[in-house]
C-alpha cells in the first residue's frame, strides 16, 4: 500500500517538473501589416500631416503585443500572438520622432532639389552633388549623418518596445522604406538593391 502511495506520488511530482521545466518556444510572426501602419503614421507625423499623429495613450504605458496569447505548457509548446497592437509611445520613440520632425523641412529640401534620396533599406543617401561647393558638401553629409543615425535608432527601439527580435530590424527597414516610396513625392529619388537610382 505504502509503495503505490510513493509511486503514486512520485508520478504526479514527475508531471509537475516536466510541465514546470517544459521548454516553451515563442512563435510570433513578423506583424507586416502592423508595422505598414506603424510606418505611415510615423511618416505622416514627421513630414507635418497632423491628422495621423502619433499621440501617447496615457491609458496604457506598456505594448499590448503579448494580448490574448493562447498556449500550452506541456511538452516543447508553441506560442502564438493573435492580437498585435504596436505600442510607438515609448519616451525612447517619441523623442528620435521628435527630433526627426525638427530636421524634415531641410531633409526634404534637399529631397525636392534631387541632391539625396531614400534607399531601399530605410536609409538617406546622396545621389548627385557634382555642382555643390565643398561647404554644401559637408552641410549634407551631416544632415544625412543625423538622419541616418535617428532612423536607425528609430528602428531598433519599435523592436524593442514590441518584442520584436532585433535580428528583424533589417525587415522593418523594408517597410519603411516601402511607405517612403509610396508617399514619396514626384520628382523625389529612390535607389534599389544594386544601387540604381529611379524618379518618382
Amino acid at each position: 500500500m505504502k509503495k503505490q502511495i510513493v509511486r503514486y506520488l512520485g508520478l504526479h511530482l514527475l508531471i509537475f517538473a516536466a510541465i514546470n521545466c517544459a521548454v516553451i518556444t515563442v512563435n510570433v510572426y513578423f506583424p507586416t501589416e502592423a508595422i505598414e501602419e506603424a510606418a505611415e503614421k510615423i511618416i505622416n507625423e514627421i513630414e507635418g500631416e497632423e491628422e495621423s499623429q502619433v499621440i501617447p495613450d496615457e491609458s496604457s504605458s506598456q505594448s499590448h503585443f503579448w494580448s490574448n496569447v493562447p498556449f500550452y505548457v506541456l511538452g516543447n509548446s508553441t506560442v502564438y500572438a493573435q492580437e498585435i497592437d504596436l505600442n510607438l509611445t515609448t519616451p525612447a520613440i517619441r523623442k528620435v520622432i521628435a527630433t526627426m520632425k525638427t530636421r524634415n523641412s531641410k531633409v526634404m529640401h534637399f529631397k525636392d532639389k534631387g541632391l539625396i534620396g531614400e534607399t531601399y533599406d530605410g536609409m538617406l543617401a546622396i545621389r548627385d552633388m557634382s555642382d555643390l561647393s565643398g561647404e554644401d558638401i559637408r552641410t549634407i553629409k551631416r544632415l544625412l549623418r543625423a538622419e541616418n543615425n535617428d532612423r536607425k535608432t528609430l528602428y531598433k527601439e519599435l523592436a524593442v518596445a514590441n518584442k520584436i527580435s532585433l535580428s528583424e530590424i533589417s525587415r522593418i527597414k523594408t517597410v519603411f522604406a516601402k511607405t517612403r516610396r509610396t508617399k514619396g513625392k514626384p520628382g523625389h529619388w529612390f535607389q534599389d538593391e544594386k544601387g540604381k537610382w529611379t524618379q518618382k
